[in-house]
C-alpha cells in the first residue's frame, strides 16, 4: 500500500516507499537502502514511544534479534531503539504468513508440512543457542518464504540470563500459543516453553484447529494449564509428537535435536507445482493475520488513528461481553491465579486491508443468486456509527449507521441495522418458544448459556430450524415494516459454545432460511461475529459484517477481508479501541460502547469513537 499523508519520508536514512502491515504496537513499511537493497522498517506508533516500559521492550527485541541469526529468521539490518520513534529494520523476506495460508488455502500436508516443521525447529535451535525465548511462537508471527518458514517478531522474547520486565508485571503472549508455565511463572520460561508452542502452532498447520480454543482468554489459558489438547484432524506420526510437546511438565517435552529426528520422519509426499505456488506466493512480510483461530488477514493498513476520547481506567482482568463466541465468561481459576500474579494478558497483533471507496449509503446491490433476485440496500463503509442493542437514543452527531433490537423503532435519516435474536431465546422469554425447540441436555434440562442466562434453541434438524426460522420470519418482517435496511442475527455462533450438541453447518442451515427470506423484503443481513464460518459467508448470502471486539482479539483482517472492509466493529475495553483505531481505523466503522450496551442516560453508558 502507498504511504498516507501522515506517514515519514525516511526513517534511519532508508527511504520508505510503503506500508507493509500495521499492528496495535507499530507500522511496518517497506525501505530502501541507499543501495537500493530492501528491508522491512519496524517503527513504534507514537503512543507507546513515551512509554518507558514499551521502549524497554522494543530495545530488548532489537537486542534479541541482533543476537539471532540463521537461515530460518529475518536478520536486523539496523536499528535505533533510543530515536523519536523508535524503529528497527530487519531483511523483507517476500511471503505470506502461515496464518493466512491456512486460513485462505486450508492445512498444510505432506511436503509443505515437513518442510514447516522442520524449519521452525532449526528455528527454534538458532534462537535458543544464543539465550534467547521467542515467547510467542504462532501463526502470524511464521513467514512462508520461496526457501522455507521465517520466525518473526521478538517484541517478547526473553534473554534468559537478562532481568525480565518487571515494571507492570503484565503477561503478554497469544494464549491459544502460550505454554502453561507463561501462564503459571512468566518470568521463569524456558525453552521447552518454545516446543510446547510448536507443537500447539503444528496442530494448527495440520488442521486448521487450534488445540486449545476457549471463549476467553481465561478459559484458553485454563484449558492450557489443565486440559488435554484437542488434537482432532492431525495425523499420525505427527499427532505423537505433537502430544509429546503438548505435555504440561517442561521437562517431559522433547529437546528439539530429538525432536527434529522424530520430524525428519514424516511423510514428504511431493505436492503439485499448483500447490506450492499457493503456499509461498509473495505477499508483503509483516502482515498480521487473525482467524477464529489466530487469524486476520494480510494487510495493508490505511493511516493510523488513536482514540479520540481520554479513556477510563479498567481491570486488566476484566472480560467484555459480546453475544459471540467471547462471551462474559470468566474463568475463576485462571482468573484468580492472574490476579495473584498482578497480571493481564496482552495479545500484540493487528492486521488491515487494502481500503476500497465506499459505496452510496442508497446503491442498491443484487442480493445473492441462491437466496433472491430482490435488491438490497448494504451499509456505507468507513462511517461514523453506533450500536444500540441495549437501549434506543438520541443519534450522536455524525452518525450514519445504527443497530438497534428489533423492538425499537428505527432512527430516521440513516441506515438501521436491525438485531434480533436469532440463536438463542431472550433471558426470561423462553416461554415463547415451543418447549421442544428449545435445546436440552442428555438430562432433559434446557441447555442455557450462562453467560446472558438465555435459553439455547435446537437447531439440529431441518424441521425444528423451519419452525424456528418461521417465527424468527415474523420478527424480520417488522424489521422490514419499520423502516430498517438490514437485519443483524444474534448468536450465529452460539455452536461454538455448545459444540456437544450443536454443529456450525446446522447454524448455517438456519441462516441461510433467514438470509432467504430478508433478501426477498428487501434486507440485507449481517454476519455477526464468528469467523469459524467466514469462508461459508458467500454461500450463506451474508452482505456485510457487524464483530464486536475484533481489534481487542485481532480478527478484524480475516472480516474486512470476507466483506470487503464492509464491516462494523463494537469494542468494550480501552486496549480494543485502540487497537481498532491504530490498525483499521482508516478503512472499518468502530464504536467503543459499555458493556451492557446502555443508553444515553442510563449508569454505566460509555461510546468512544477512533
Amino acid at each position: 500500500m502507498m504511504l498516507s499523508p501522515d506517514d515519514p519520508e525516511s526513517i534511519g536514512g532508508y527511504t520508505l516507499v510503503g506500508r507493509l502491515g500495521s499492528g496495535g504496537m507499530g507500522v511496518v513499511y517497506l525501505g530502501l537502502s541507499e543501495s537500493g537493497r530492501q528491508v522491512a522498517v519496524k517503527v513504534v506508533h507514537a503512543q507507546y514511544a513515551q512509554d518507558q516500559e514499551f521502549r524497554t521492550r522494543f530495545r530488548q527485541e532489537v537486542a534479541a534479534v541482533r543476537r539471532v541469526s540463521g537461515a530460518f529468521t529475518a536478520p536486523v539490518v539496523d536499528a535505533d531503539p533510543d530515536a523519536v520513534p523508535p524503529w528497527m529494520a530487519t531483511l523483507y523476506v517476500p511471503g505470506r504468513t502461515l496464518s493466512d495460508i491456512v486460513v485462505k488455502d486450508g492445512p498444510l500436508r505432506g511436503r509443505e508440512l515437513r518442510t514447516l516443521a522442520l524449519g521452525l525447529v532449526e528455528a527454534l535451535r538458532d534462537i535458543h543457542r544464543v539465550g534467547v525465548v521467542h515467547r510467542d511462537l504462532k501463526p502470524s508471527n511464521v513467514l512462508m518464504a520461496d526457501d522455507g518458514p521465517r520466525v518473526i517478531d521478538f517484541g517478547i522474547s526473553h534473554a534468559v540470563d537478562n532481568e525480565a520486565l518487571t515494571v507492570t508485571g503484565r503477561l503478554i503472549g497469544t494464549p491459544p500459543f502460550m505454554s502453561p508455565e507463561q501462564f503459571a511463572s512468566p518470568r521463569d520460561v524456558t525453552p521447552a516453553s518454545d516446543v510446547f508452542s510448536l507443537g500447539s502452532l503444528l496442530v494448527y498447520a495440520a488442521s486448521g484447529n487450534r488445540p486449545f480454543d476457549g471463549s476467553s482468554p481465561y478459559l484458553t489459558g485454563y484449558q492450557v494449564m489443565y486440559e488435554a489438547p484437542d488434537l482432532e484432524g492431525v495425523e499420525e506420526p505427527l499427532r505423537s509428537i505433537a502430544a509429546r510437546c503438548l505435555d504440561k511438565d517442561p521437562g517431559a517435552r522433547p529437546e528439539l535435536a530429538e525432536l527434529q529426528g522424530l520430524l525428519r520422519g514424516l511423510p514428504g509426499a511431493v505436492v503439485s507445482a499448483a500447490s506450492a505456488g499457493s503456499a509461498v506466493s509473495a505477499v508483503v512480510p509483516g502482515s498480521v493475520v487473525v482467524p477464529g483461530p489466530d487469524v486476520s488477514d494480510s494487510a495493508v493498513p490505511g493511516p493510523a488513528v488513536g482514540p479520540r476520547e481520554a479513556d477510563t481506567a479498567e481491570s486488566p482482568s476484566r472480560i467484555a461481553p459480546r453475544r459471540g463466541r467471547r462471551g462474559r465468561a470468566v474463568l475463576v481459576g485462571v482468573a484468580a491465579a492472574v490476579a495473584v500474579a498482578g497480571l493481564s494478558v496482552a495479545a500484540m497483533n493487528g492486521g488491515s486491508e487494502d481500503d476500497d471507496g465506499s459505496p452510496s449509503p442508497t446503491a442498491p446491490v443484487t442480493a445473492s443468486a441462491s437466496t433472491s433476485t430482490a435488491a438490497v440496500t448494504l451499509p456505507p463503509k468507513h462511517v461514523p456509527w453506533d450500536y444500540q442493542i441495549g437501549g434506543a437514543y438520541s443519534l450522536p452527531t455524525g452518525v450514519r449507521v445504527v443497530s438497534r433490537s428489533y423492538e425499537d423503532a428505527a432512527a430516521p435519516g440513516v441506515y438501521n441495522i436491525c438485531n434480533i435474536n436469532a440463536y438463542q431465546a431472550e433471558k426470561g422469554s423462553e416461554g415463547d418458544w415451543d418447549p421442544d425447540l428449545l435445546l436440552r441436555g442428555t438430562g432433559g434440562d434446557v441447555v442455557y448459556d450462562k453467560d446472558w442466562g438465555e435459553a439455547v434453541l435446537d437447531i439440529r434438524t431441518a424441521a425444528k430450524r423451519q419452525r424456528i426460522a418461521a417465527k424468527l420470519e415474523t420478527w424480520i418482517d417488522e424489521c422490514a415494516a419499520g423502516g430498517y435496511k438490514a437485519v443483524e442475527p444474534d448468536n450465529y455462533d452460539s455452536f461454538t459454545r455448545f459444540p456437544k450438541y450443536l454443529t456450525g453447518d446446522q447454524a448455517k442451515a438456519l441462516m441461510k432460511e433467514l438470509v432467504a427470506h430478508a433478501h426477498t423484503k428487501g434486507l440485507a443481513v449481517a454476519q455477526k461475529n464468528t469467523a469459524e464460518l467466514v469462508r461459508d459467508r458467500a454461500s450463506v448470502g451474508l452482505d456485510f459484517a457487524v464483530v464486536e471486539e475484533c481489534g481487542q482479539w485481532d480478527e478484524c483482517g480475516v472480516f474486512a477481508e470476507a466483506f470487503d472492509n464492509d464491516v462494523f466493529v463494537v469494542e468494550y475495553t480501552a486496549e480494543g479501541l485502540a487497537k481498532a483505531c491504530s490498525s483499521w481505523g482508516g478503512q472499518l466503522s468502530i464504536v467503543r460502547r459499555d458493556q451492557d450496551v446502555s443508553a444515553r442516560g442510563a449508569s454505566g453508558y460509555l461510546r468512544k469513537t477512533c
